[in-house]
């Protein structure tokens, strides 16, 4: 008797251990959306084939194992600003220029992270005789609108004192075909993203006319973010994506020849091409007033240059919520 007795209580026990959640189940609510069964995840995040947008790749090495993820790649930053405010892909590394445009239309961009400054020259065909901005005028030039390139290009030609609209001829390149549109003559320089001026020099097809960072618009390029939709969903997949963001980005930083490799590896570039092209990248994840306050140049400049009708909504645009820990614990 005392045993079957025995018996029911270590069965009840066991049942009470179950409804509580107990036993070696390796659930944790310390996981994004974490419950007694922890929450899956499966996400989608967007970039571009660029080695300053490389991030993700290395994403893996740093995400929980709840969460699978898939890379969207795009034409340019505009479409994967859309993509992110439509819900086509949760999270994206783009470029700041695009997502202002946005969010001075009101759209629900939100900046949760930088990712990379630079990237960025202004080169010209071998054998034209250009050498400076001031030689530029009359020419044609390759360009991507609403690019952070398409902007550097205009502040650049009105520093030197030549109109974009009217002393230069500005043609529409994708940034894959600059290098070889000017190879053919289509064009006789462009403003482009990295690896496109660097192929171009390595190729002996170009010449540097100016790394433009010396307008007011500086270096500032691209960042990480999401759409406010997804930040209120949920938060702690948030704080977990900027986190892993935030190590990604370092460990590039830290293995520069594993990021070259991985980006030829991934989109077959010329790695001589790529060396050059590194140098001419700053990777960064942290958000700090400074870089807010040269968003707020650049939003100015775009208003300036006609880009945007009015400037956005600066508070709403930086959710700095979940970056500002990280930058504090590091």
């Amino acid at each position: 008797m005392r045993i079957k007795r025995l018996s029911v209580l270590l069965v009840a026990v066991a049942l009470l251990s179950t409804a509580c959640g107990g036993g070696d189940d390796g659930s944790t609510s310390s996981q994004p959306g974490g419950t007694a069964e922890q929450k899956q995840y499966r996400i989608k995040v967007g970039t571009l084939r660029q080695p300053h947008l490389f991030a993700p790749a290395f994403y893996e090495k740093f995400l929980p194992a709840n969460v699978k993820m898939e890379t969207v790649l795009f034409a340019n930053s505009t479409e994967i600003k859309t993509a992110v405010v439509t819900g086509s892909v949760d999270f994206a590394v783009t470029g700041i220029t695009a997502a202002l445009e946005g969010a001075a239309q009101d759209e629900p961009f939100r900046v949760l992270a930088s990712a990379a400054d630079g990237a960025s020259a202004i080169v010209a065909k071998t054998g034209k005789g250009i050498k400076t901005v001031a030689d530029l005028k009359g020419k044609k030039i390759g360009y991507v609108v609403g690019s952070a390139q398409d902007i550097l290009l205009r502040l650049t030609l009105r520093d030197a004192g030549l109109d974009a609209d009217k002393d230069v001829e500005l043609v529409k390149v994708a940034f894959s075909d600059m290098a070889n549109a000017l190879d053919r003559g289509d064009i006789d320089a462009f403003s482009g993203a990295e690896t496109g001026p660097s192929d171009a020099l390595t190729r002996g097809i170009a010449d540097l006319v100016v790394h433009p960072y010396a307008t007011k618009m500086k270096m500032i390029n691209i960042v990480f973010g999401s759409s406010q939709a997804t930040i209120d969903k949920d938060p702690e997949l948030v704080r977990t994506m900027v986190d892993v963001h935030a190590r990604a980005t370092d460990y590039m930083k830290a293995h520069p020849d594993e990021w070259a490799a991985g980006v030829v590896k991934a989109y077959n570039f010329p790695a001589q091409s790529l060396a050059l092209a590194l140098k001419n990248i700053e990777l960064r994840w942290a958000v700090d007033d400074a870089y807010i306050a040269q968003t707020r140049v650049l939003g100015e400049q775009l208003e300036l240059l006609k880009q945007i009708k009015k400037q956005p909504d600066y508070k709403a645009f930086f959710n700095t919520d979940f970056v500002t820990p990280l930058m504090k614990a590091r």
